[in-house]
């Protein structure tokens, strides 16, 4: 088969299967109701899937990106002078060395 019919038979079946998941009916009556084969429907579904799954999948690199910001970690902190300190972290995480307490206030 060539590259031109196969295009057209994969347009085919992605109308087929768009109209099927509109009509609001199940697909076996759907099918039914249009003179297609339950099983032809269900393999034609299956492929245009797996391409699209391999099209995806393709195009996603393998290698995520990471970055990494540096943070400076203060030896002490000294409270300004006449102030209270009412801190609630939003979020806190522990390690065995240190902890950090992260507020979104």
């Amino acid at each position: 088969m060539d590259k031109i019919t196969s295009d057209i038979r994969h347009q085919q079946w992605l109308d087929i299967i768009h109209a099927c998941n509109a009509s609001g009916l199940t697909k076996k009556a759907w099918c039914e109701q249009n003179g297609i084969n339950i099983k032809t429907f269900y393999y034609r579904q299956r492929q245009l899937r797996r391409e699209a799954y391999d099209a995806q999948t393709a195009s996603v690199s393998e290698e995520p990106v990471v970055s990494f910001a540096e943070v400076d970690i203060p030896t002490s902190i000294k409270p300004v002078a006449g102030s209270t300190l009412n801190f609630c972290p939003d979020a806190v995480i522990r390690t065995r060395t240190f902890t950090i307490e992260v507020s979104g206030k």
